[in-house]
């Protein structure tokens, strides 16, 4: 029998150790098995034993390169005894090879055509792997024997590969090849080298760093190792499978499927059909049906997409109706002709086809499409096959599912929320594993957590809105008191009733006590007066009163109808805060928009009486970018430009509003990192740790901080106040500071502040600087 081998000059593999083939180690197993009289095949040990020693050749090494046909009825014992009568020499695959080297000297037929590509050369490197990784594997696996036989060490081997093989129409097997080491004696040559234990524990066990320990030259093989093949097709599909279903995202949702479809076959053991899987996600509890899974599919693949969309309906229909699978073995008009979305069939040549439901929970996933072009070839008795694969059917139909969902909430979010891409591919990642989860496990998931991120403050703030608010509130009581009195007194003039002179009474006593700051609970009491005594005295005397309806109703024209009450200075007031804070949100989106596309960061808005804004960046929030200062001091830079344009903006707003408002700019300059996480509870990210707090107690308590020792708010209209902690923080500041007054966004001269003390918080400082709110 003629040796098989790589491909000469492949592994070299002469070079890394002395390799010969032995029976002695063989022999010697023997032996020990003939001592168990127990053992029924004792007896046939022994006689094996003897007929070896009978030669006392067999007892010596073997060259690899020795003619082994004068050991021929010796290696056919060989086989006997190691491979069970039971086995085929054309139907498994087996061989007897020398140890390390890729040289079979005993094998079967089927591992001859398996293996040898052109009857006397081994295919030595799997598809899709390296001749690298192939040399490392064996100098590892060599290692583990070594390590083991010499030196005792306790050693898990692996010397299981997966090898690909292409067979007809482009599909492919995996088989697991095992080699088995039990008969390979190492030899030392010479002394033992020792073995530095220490050096050997700490240091990274690469076969570089085990050659300089331990020189393979100081080594030999002998003996024979056992190669047996086992086809794992079923399992290496269902391990790529789960990869697919794992690894599946928006971007390779279609290649997934995709590579899931060319799978399939294999594991039907159906060569030449074709396969198609089509998710039913829904949207509002209604099924529906994605362009893109349809533009191949054997039955929705036809027409324009409202043809497409009629036979989506009529197989949804048959489906609801009918959970089992549709198989037809021979397709043509008279088998299909009950089926309405089924007619195209024929006359896109699939002449078997199986239409196999996804179920879970009594509910539709989706579809599984078998289609061969001859007849006859799919029926029933395939489909059991699927029982191990189905499962991950049903994951990777949820997966669609929600994958579909994310792009409908990615649709909600950048149309009618505030999106922040850049944090949300961590909880895409949490929700996946917790959905992965059997549901009797799963847990309530921790809080996502971002550590080591820079955070950046800006606040634009309405000057003095409370008390602009008080102003219109009491404008708007007074307005009333006024109506209600003048109201009165006309109708006094008319009828007389001493209850009216009661309602004129108490009318002047609230407006002589309407305080020109307005005192907490004034606007209750007098909605009140209006709602139980003024109210329905006015309108039954409108009622019952021919001469008075002119009058009241002229009073009740100018109530506000929605409201109940005078509103309009209220209104003004509140149409011209919505306006200013709409113009700084817009602003803020657009910017938003801009800043993301130089390093990803989350940035949260939130409306006060103005509008504030958080923005955190650093390492933990990008995905795939690396991360740098740079880019930090890049967003600090846009923050102190960007409160410039708004004070800018609010300021040309100003002729336009009902109610004159101004904003006030300020920025927190914090340089630490901080950790961030975000709690369920709240829906909203928080800080984490002791010091980390300080940052939020502060960002808190500035809004109306004072200059220390003048009284005077910090924040002024015109102007953008930056607080900070550090002077290094500060010699940032004044540096962008400068480069913004050459360009005459900002005008000269900085203020250099010390802020009062607040509570909790001690040795604020700040910059303020004017913005030219005039320039063009």
């Amino acid at each position: 029998m003629k040796v098989l081998t790589a491909h000469p000059g492949i592994f070299n593999d002469e070079k890394v150790i002395d390799s010969n083939i032995s029976f002695a180690p063989f022999l010697r197993f023997l032996k020990e098995k003939a001592q168990n009289e127990s053992d029924s095949r004792s007896t046939f040990y022994k006689l094996m034993v003897e007929k070896f020693e009978r030669n006392p050749d067999t007892m010596l090494p073997i060259a690899a390169t020795d003619d082994l046909s004068q050991y021929k009825e010796y290696l056919d014992l060989l086989i006997a005894a190691i491979f069970p009568i039971t086995t085929d020499t054309n139907k498994d695959i087996y061989g007897i090879g020398v140890p390390f080297k890729f040289a079979i000297f005993y094998y079967s037929d089927l591992f001859k055509k398996t293996f040898a590509e052109n009857g006397y050369q081994l295919t030595a490197v799997p598809q899709g792997v390296s001749l690298n990784k192939i040399k490392k594997d064996k100098l590892n696996w060599l290692y583990k024997l070594i390590l083991e036989r010499v030196y005792h060490f306790p050693v898990n081997y692996q010397n299981d590969i997966i090898h690909t093989l292409e067979i007809e129409a482009g599909e492919k097997r995996y088989v697991k090849v095992n080699i088995d080491p039990r008969f390979v004696d190492v030899k030392v040559k010479g002394d033992t080298p020792p073995l530095d234990y220490n050096r050997f524990c700490s240091c990274q066990n690469s076969p570089e760093n085990l050659q300089e320990i331990l020189p393979l030259d100081a080594f030999a093989l002998e003996g024979f190792v056992i190669w047996t093949v086992e086809d794992v097709t079923q399992t290496e599909i269902l391990n790529n499978i789960k990869s697919l279903v794992m690894n599946m995202n928006t971007s390779n949702e279609i290649d997934s499927y995709r590579n899931l479809e060319k799978m399939l076959p294999s594991i039907l053991q159906l060569p030449g059909i074709t396969a198609h899987l089509v998710p039913f996600p829904k949207v509002n509890g209604k099924h529906v049906l994605e362009e893109q899974f349809s533009a191949i599919d054997p039955i929705l693949g036809i027409g324009n997409t409202k043809q497409q969309q009629h036979f989506f309906q009529l197989m949804l229909s048959y489906l609801e109706r009918h959970h089992g699978p549709l198989i037809i073995s021979d397709v043509n008009e008279a088998t299909v002709s009950s089926y309405d979305f089924l007619k195209f069939l024929p006359i896109k040549n699939i002449r078997s086809f199986v239409l196999f439901p996804i179920v879970h929970k009594k509910e539709i996933l989706g579809v599984l499409e078998l289609a061969s072009a001859k007849e006859n070839t799919l029926n029933a008795d395939p489909l059991w096959l699927l029982e191990s694969t189905y499962p991950l059917l049903v994951l990777m139909l949820n997966r669609s599912m929600n994958i579909l969902d994310s792009r409908l909430n990615e649709v909600i979010k950048d149309q009618f929320t505030a999106l922040q891409p850049s944090v949300e591919w961590k909880f895409v990642e949490e929700a996946w594993r917790y959905l992965l989860t059997p549901k009797d496990q799963r847990k309530d998931i921790e809080n996502i957590t971002f550590e080591e991120v820079y955070p950046l403050y800006g606040a634009v703030d309405i000057r003095n809105s409370s008390i602009q608010q008080g102003n219109a509130i009491r404008e708007d009581l007074q307005e009333q008191l006024e109506l209600i009195r003048d109201t009165l007194e006309t109708i006094s003039q008319e009828i007389h009733l001493p209850l009216l002179e009661e309602l004129q009474f108490k009318t002047a006593d609230m407006l002589q006590n309407l305080s020109n700051n307005l005192q907490a609970g004034e606007d209750m009491k007098v909605n009140e007066f209006m709602d139980q005594e003024i109210q329905p005295v006015l309108e039954h005397l409108c009622e019952g009163n021919e001469q008075l309806k002119p009058l009241l109703r002229n009073y009740f024209s100018k109530i506000d109808k929605t409201e109940g009450y005078v509103f309009h200075h209220r209104r003004e007031y509140e149409e011209s805060l919505s306006s200013l804070n709409m113009a700084i949100s817009q602003y803020l989106e657009k910017e938003r928009d801009y800043i993301q596309q130089s390093f990803p960061c989350y940035f949260e808005k939130y409306r006060t009486d103005g509008i504030e804004y958080t923005i955190y960046i650093g390492q933990s929030i990008a995905q795939d970018k690396k991360f740098d200062h740079l880019y930090l001091r890049n967003l600090r830079l846009w923050q102190l430009t960007s409160m410039a344009h708004i004070a800018k903006l609010t300021h040309q707003l100003g002729p336009q509003l009902k109610t004159p408002l101004e904003t006030t700019q300020m920025i927190l300059m914090h340089s630490a990192a901080i950790t961030i996480s975000f709690r369920s509870d709240e829906r909203r990210f928080d800080v984490e740790g002791a010091y980390n707090i300080r940052y939020e107690i502060i960002k808190k308590r500035i809004d109306k901080v004072h200059v220390k020792d003048t009284g005077e708010r910090l924040t002024q209209p015109g102007t953008i106040a930056i607080v900070y902690s550090h002077v290094k923080e500060m010699e940032e500041l004044k540096k962008y500071i400068s480069f913004l007054q050459s360009k005459k966004l900002l005008l000269p001269d900085i203020e250099m502040l010390d802020l009062e003390e607040l509570q909790g918080v001690s040795g604020l400082k700040a910059l303020r600087v004017k913005v030219n709110i005039e320039a063009a």
